[in-house]
């Protein structure tokens, strides 16, 4: 009978309760989420033959204390994993105790079996996602149980039998331990056990009681087993058990859907594996490498090319159109002219328009008339004699950029036409910035205006020794520093002949 007042059993009891319910509400909501992660679980039925110690703890065993008189035991397991978490077995386990008391001259020995029914947990898939190859998988079990068992106490000095069994005896036993599995492969595991049996009662097993109803005898194995799982075998080790295997021979390493076939993320008959485009959108042709068609080898795919016919090693956009850099209207590979200036009319190969044929284009020509044959300037106008020849222009930038403002491009164009006119005429590029900020980067932003003229005239053609640089910073203002409209005007260059 089991006593009421016997807080030990009763908090141990009380643990196991808790456990087994708090885990069941895990199993309601945690694995209700898990169950579609990955390879799905599928249950299994198992043989886990095992050899192990026995260790019996109570009176005979005055210090209680761990790892005295082990006994060689054996057993074997049958077991169910229901899901993940949760599993069935039955257990039984042939072992002796065996314990001396030197202080009482006393020698307790018990020829000893029980079977157990356990629910087992498994601590990892409470904690992560169901995982069929994992190494290390760490549980704990609990149940109910019968131990059988005759038991005898005697002196070892005298050998007298003082309290016997004459007849087995059997009582319930109340089983909890912890395990640590080792995959070896989809058959087989190691498992690694140690259990502890609590009887029902301080007096039977042991004949003996320790006058302390709050004790109970108990008695632990500690095991090492070989599990053998029946039904899960995988031949291409991909997770799922041939049986259910509708691709079997897929190749190792390779992630597979829940039929065990190759995972095809985008639909599009090319498995991810060989799949050099796994993202590739739905309905999209591809070729066999998984990558959308694209027929004219441009590197923009058939569904995104808008030019599916452009002529082989021909430079492309994001359409799959020839790039047309200056925007002419003829695309770079057929344009002679490929810089001409935005909004310039130009001829079928892409050059600016130069209607009366004297060599400067309309958009530079001032001269657009003059009769055929007859020499011109830079400007398209017939040369006239000139004395001294001056020249100023003013080019302007935004606030702290060193780029000029896009609509002042023709007026550098305007000085390289002057320029090729007169070729003896030289320049002075004087950079200037407004007064915000401070004045030592005020008058590095001036250099680096002039700087941006000088270089634009040079890579049109102009000699670098027929331009002079000069910059002054915020201390040459042409206009007040206090308005904006102000700052705008001394955020320049000024292009002056020199005298």
């Amino acid at each position: 009978m089991l006593p009421m007042n016997n807080s030990v059993y009763f908090s141990r009891l009380s643990i196991i309760i808790l456990l087994i319910v708090s885990l069941l509400g895990v199993n309601d909501t945690t694995y209700a989420q898990k169950e579609n992660i990955g390879i799905p679980f599928k249950s299994y039925l198992y043989l886990q033959p095992n050899v192990g110690a026995s260790q019996y703890f109570g009176e005979f065993n005055k210090e209680d204390l761990w790892n005295q008189h082990q006994k060689l035991g054996f057993g074997a397991i049958l077991g169910y994993q229901l899901s993940p978490i949760f599993g069935l077995r039955g257990q039984f386990v042939k072992d002796n105790l065996y314990s001396k008391r030197f202080d009482q001259e006393k020698l307790f020995t018990s020829d000893l079996w029980d079977g157990a029914l356990h629910l087992t947990i498994n601590i990892n898939e409470i904690f992560a996602e169901y995982n069929s190859k994992r190494f290390f998988n760490f549980y704990v079990f609990t149940g109910a149980g019968i131990s059988s068992f005759k038991s005898k106490v005697e002196n070892f000095t005298t050998h007298e039998i003082i309290n016997e069994h004459t007849t087995r005896q059997s009582t319930f036993v109340l089983p909890v331990g912890a395990g640590a599995a080792i995959r070896l492969n989809n058959t087989f595991s190691v498992n690694l056990e140690y259990g502890d049996r609590t009887v029902f009662s301080d007096v039977d097993l042991d004949l003996t009681s320790g006058g302390n109803k709050k004790n109970h005898d108990h008695y632990s194995y500690t095991s090492v087993g070989l599990q053998i799982s029946f039904g899960l075998k995988d031949t291409d080790g991909d997770g799922i058990r041939d049986k259910e295997d509708l691709c079997p021979d897929t190749p190792k390493g390779v992630k597979v859907d829940d039929h065990g076939c190759p995972i095809d993320t985008d639909k599009d008959g090319v498995a991810d594996y060989l799949d050099k485009c796994p993202n590739t959108p739905s309905g999209v042709t591809v070729d066999e490498k998984g990558c959308p068609v694209d027929s004219d080898n441009d590197g923009v795919a058939d569904y995104l090319d808008k030019c599916p016919d452009t002529p082989a090693g021909v430079i492309v956009d994001t359409h799959g159109c020839p790039v047309d850099a200056d925007k002419d209207g003829v695309a770079d590979y057929l344009d002679k002219c490929p810089n001409t200036p935005a909004g310039v009319s130009v001829d079928a190969d892409g050059c600016p328009l130069d209607t009366d044929k004297d060599g400067v284009p309309d958009y530079l020509d001032k001269c657009p008339d003059t009769p055929a044959g007859v020499s011109v300037d830079a400007n398209g106008c017939p040369p006239v004699p000139e004395a001294k020849f001056e020249y100023f222009k003013v080019v302007y930038f935004n606030f702290d950029k060193t780029v000029l403002v896009a609509k002042f491009i023709k007026d550098l164009d305007e000085v390289v036409a002057v320029l090729i006119a007169h070729p003896n005429l030289n320049l002075s590029i004087e950079g200037y910035a407004d007064s915000q900020g401070p004045s030592a980067y005020n008058l590095k932003l001036s250099e680096k205006r002039a700087d941006f003229v000088i270089n634009y005239l040079i890579k049109k053609g102009i000699a670098k020794e027929r331009l002079a640089k000069s910059y002054f910073g915020e201390t040459k203002p042409a206009a007040t520093n206090k308005t904006m409209e102000g700052r705008a005007k001394n955020r320049r260059v000024e292009i002056k002949s020199i005298k």
